[in-house]
């Protein structure tokens, strides 16, 4: 791999482009005919690439035999493929530098990566970071270096999206992220995601298990990273992983684990880091706890009754932010249970699973996903949780409370209470309505003098203790505090109207 200043002519960067990938001597003849120029061109081109390129590589030339591009063992292990386009390199570069995040490189460094000037990385930089900006990330340029400032779950976010770009074109049957459109099209050239894909396959077969999607997803990101920032001297100075738990050595995870990191130190002829075969810990024990409590199977040594408690209180305050009565879905609190328990080793152990289908479930399940990241908001501000649950997460247990939320409500009737400042008799007639009328969902309860317009809006029924007309024409009742036999038939008589339209 050879470096070159910012000033190499085009000519100049396709001919080490074809020695670099020849790996041989190349005669002046036959470079003439790939460039298509005179062979005394090429003599006059060599004397020049010769003395413009940098330290780390040399061109060797010997007689009858042509020109040798030799690197120096560094420069050894940079990618061997050539780009088609533009576009391309320039999604593998940006796929370099979310694997390095936070360490910095230089243009000088990435100018010679990719055999192109300096110039050139400057407009790449600007093609890069408009793509980041829809992800809440930017490219810093320093004095001291470059690198993409974000935080860690939006990098392995766009890191995934970039990864299954690349497993749709090899034609993987699990991809679950809808291409963006400034990937579409674009050809991933990255021989590392071929090798990683390849242990990970290997490692399944080899110890009988199958990782969802969102576990490969992380643990093909994590490798990546471990991968490309092997060896960087910026590491060091970026604060260390913390250790959460030891290893248990005589678990299968542990030997799963050891087997990633053999094939890993072999492939790159690297040594791994202590934090990051934690980091491979971690993952694959969020992944065996996933899988236990999913299948419900021999979970009771792993139960935590403060995981429980919150379960409950989560389920409680989606209650009371919503009016549907989550409360009472036991089969809800139960399954919510289990997945919450592998939840909360994933959040207190810093695993940032990806959710590729977080897109969908935001589209299509908008209402019940906001009550869920509302309440747990809430529950963090009162102690009950100390860190933030994630969108990733949240989107998750979304589909829980969706599924109860199809099953028990999706067919009542949206209603709304309008009463006077009463607050017992209001919560008496509430009560009286939802056990008599399980058809119904009580949407709201507004006293008489703070009720606007803009109440009714989603609501098809108003049940009032008030003696006047509503300020919109909504079908209206008007029933007593005590719901009394006369107001239960009115509202019965509605129902049956409105499933009968």
């Amino acid at each position: 791999m050879a470096y070159v200043s910012d000033y190499m002519h085009e000519r100049h960067t396709r001919i080490l482009e074809i020695l670099r990938k020849e790996k041989r001597y190349v005669t002046a003849k036959e470079l003439a005919k790939m460039v298509y120029v005179s062979p005394k061109t090429i003599y006059r081109d060599m004397q020049q690439i010769s003395e413009m390129l940098l330290t780390n590589c040399r061109l060797v030339k010997r007689e009858n035999q042509g020109y040798y591009l030799e690197s120096n063992s560094e420069t050894d292990t940079l990618e061997t493929y050539t780009f088609d386009c533009t576009e391309e390199r320039r999604l593998n570069l940006m796929l370099f530098l979310l694997s390095i995040a936070p360490c910095k490189t230089s243009i000088q460094k990435i100018s010679e990566r990719y055999f192109v000037s300096q110039s050139s990385i400057l407009h790449d930089f600007n093609y890069i970071d408009k793509i980041l900006k829809n992800y809440h990330l930017k490219l810093q340029k320093n004095s001291d270096g470059t690198y993409i400032k974000g935080d860690q779950l939006s990098i392995h976010r766009l890191m995934a999206i970039i990864i299954e770009c690349y497993l749709t074109q090899i034609g993987d049957p699990f991809r679950q992220y809808d291409i963006p459109e400034h990937f579409k099209g674009i050809q991933v050239k990255n021989n590392k995601l071929y090798e990683i894909k390849r242990i990970l396959h290997e490692i399944q077969i080899k110890h009988d298990m199958s990782l969802d999607q969102p576990y490969y997803l992380t643990l093909f990101c994590s490798l990546l990273s471990m991968i490309e920032k092997h060896g960087m001297k910026h590491r060091l100075l970026i604060k260390d992983v913390m250790i959460y738990e030891e290893m248990d050595q005589s678990s299968p995870i542990f030997k799963i684990t050891k087997d990633i990191v053999r094939k890993m130190e072999v492939l790159y002829n690297m040594k791994l880091i202590e934090e990051d075969i934690h980091t491979l810990y971690y993952i694959l024990k969020a992944f065996k706890l996933n899988s236990r409590f999913l299948l419900n199977e021999d979970t009771e040594a792993y139960m935590r009754k403060d995981v429980t408690n919150l379960a409950r209180a989560l389920v409680t305050r989606v209650t009371e932010n919503s009016g549907y009565r989550f409360v009472e879905d036991s089969e809800l609190l139960e399954r919510l249970t289990l997945h919450m328990h592998a939840m909360v080793y994933r959040i207190s152990h810093e695993i940032y699973i990806i959710n590729p289908i977080l897109k969908s479930i935001k589209a299509n399940f908008s209402y019940i996903f906001e009550f869920i990241k509302t309440s747990a908001q809430e529950l963090k501000e009162e102690g009950l949780v100390n860190r933030d649950f994630t969108d990733e997460e949240i989107g998750y247990i979304t589909l829980y409370f969706q599924i109860s939320y199809d099953d028990r409500f999706a067919n009542q009737i949206p209603i709304l209470i309008e009463c006077t400042s009463g607050i017992g008799s209001s919560h008496l007639l509430s009560e009286k309505i939802r056990r008599n009328f399980p058809n119904i969902h009580i949407k709201k309860i507004i006293a008489q003098q703070r009720i606007k317009k803009s109440d009714y809006e989603d609501v098809e029924l108003v049940i009032s203790t008030v003696k006047r007309h509503s300020i919109i024409d909504k079908p209206t009742i008007l029933v007593s505090p005590i719901l009394n036999h006369e107001d239960k038939y009115k509202i019965d008589q509605f129902i049956r109207e409105y499933y009968n339209q």
